[in-house]
């Protein structure tokens, strides 16, 4: 019955930090993990972004300098409409990322 007693009694305060210590202990790692990951996902989304301000800079640069009439407007537009996506995701994976 004392045993039966002992396990109903509320934790106290040192076993809760005891609790508290070997979660923190187990997640660690993982969350290490997802944090260096969301660093290299990061840094591969300014990469990428980079590459789409230079390739919609070149578009327009030969939609200029063209003698033909071939629109490349579009197809800027659709380069830019994916480096603001890209740059939202950077936004929310900066904001998501462990300190």
């Amino acid at each position: 019955m004392a045993a039966t007693a002992g396990l109903s009694s509320p934790a106290g305060p040192v076993d809760r930090d005891v609790f508290a210590e070997g979660l923190l202990e187990f997640l660690r790692p993982a969350v290490g993990q997802l944090d260096s990951h969301v660093h290299a996902v990061r840094e591969s989304q300014v990469e990428l972004r980079e590459h789409i301000d230079s390739l919609a800079a070149e578009l327009c640069r030969i939609n200029e300098d063209q003698k033909v009439a071939l629109d490349l407007d579009p197809y800027v537009k659709k380069l830019l409409n994916a480096r603001r996506r890209v740059v939202l995701v950077n936004n929310i994976l900066q904001n998501a990322q462990v300190l």
